[in-house]
């Protein structure tokens, strides 16, 4: 296939991601009307929908041999996201949407702490071999994020500042249809996910950067889409909490599916075979996140340094993007 191809398909791919990862988190705005489930439930289902990319993306790359690219996709990924929630924080913050958010959204970022902080052990630490070929650290994430979620929505209740809530938004749908609509659209997030993630790698073989490089960046960019649209779709729709906490329940998603990735990789400890460099992006992520969670704890900001974390967390992207870049 010749390269011209390849570019168009990955250009393709991404306005479809677009118009894809809106609808979703549309019909998951509408799910959740028409059902008692709260704000941070249905962001963190919207969440794990949108996920399925970075799924995709993670098979692949175990399937052609490349650990490097697995991990540094997923953890690259939880760092694009939040960095797309700065970014929407500075847009909207006229509401100073993180304000917003619940005690359930500040839980699933703590989650996504301790989840990031097993795997960066895994990474960095010599552990006990494993149990098969699965290390302790994968069955630590998955428990962990298991019974975290299970802890969170079994004490979901609306305790954050709203803003003027329309009701019945979608009452010319049943639950059944935008259930289906909802379906249909995170099974269409996932081919077009894998679309990008081939094409990705392409680029990355046709341009001759780093695997590295590109699973932190291009790939988990790419696969990140349908996260920040989906974000972005919720925040238009002032639902603030439901972004926020969709966001969050992805990056907890990602590192499951981190844990899953090496459950299939019967090589070897997968995080043991993969760059340094990563270590960089998941340090960086636990910070981006601290940031947010300190943003979503305080009350009463004053608007001229309400906006400080969010700046720090943009700037810090392209610091860590730099030094994966010279470490590839």
């Amino acid at each position: 296939m010749s390269s011209w191809i390849i570019f168009t398909l990955f250009i393709l791919s991404g306005v479809s991601t677009f118009f894809v990862a809106s609808r979703l988190s549309i019909y998951g705005d509408a799910v959740k009307e028409k059902t008692k489930a709260s704000s941070a439930f249905m962001g963190a289902i919207i969440g794990i929908a949108i996920s399925l990319p970075e799924l995709t993306s993670s098979v692949t790359a175990i399937i052609i041999d490349s650990p490097d690219l697995a991990v540094g996709n997923l953890i690259g990924s939880n760092l694009f996201n939040i960095m797309g929630l700065a970014i929407f924080d500075i847009v909207y913050r006229r509401y100073q949407i993180l304000t917003h958010a619940t005690a359930e959204s500040k839980m699933y970022g703590w989650l996504v702490i301790y989840m990031t902080i097993i795997v960066i052990a895994g990474l960095s630490l010599t552990l006990p071999t494993h149990i098969f070929h699965i290390s302790y650290t994968s069955i630590a994430v998955i428990v962990l994020y298991f019974i975290g979620s299970k802890f969170i929505n079994d004490r979901t209740s609306y305790q954050g500042r709203k803003v003027k809530k329309q009701n019945e938004r979608y009452k010319d749908f049943t639950y059944k249809q935008v259930l289906f609509r909802f379906i249909m659209y995170a099974f269409l997030i996932m081919v077009i996910g894998s679309v990008l993630t081939i094409t990705a790698e392409r680029i990355s073989v046709i341009t001759g950067i780093g695997a590295s490089f590109i699973g932190a960046f291009l790939v988990a960019i790419s696969t990140s889409l349908p996260d920040a649209v989906s974000v972005g779709t919720a925040l238009k729709l002032r639902n603030f909490n439901l972004g926020i906490s969709s966001l969050l329940g992805s990056n907890a998603f990602n590192l499951m599916i981190l844990a899953i990735t090496d459950l299939i990789y019967i090589k070897g400890n997968l995080l043991q075979q993969s760059s340094p460099a990563n270590l960089f992006t998941g340090a960086a992520s636990i910070l981006f996140i601290l940031l947010i969670i300190y943003s979503i704890t305080r009350r009463k900001v004053q608007p001229w340094s309400y906006l400080l974390p969010s700046v720090l967390i943009i700037i810090s992207y392209f610091v860590t993007t730099y030094l994966v870049f010279q470490i590839k």
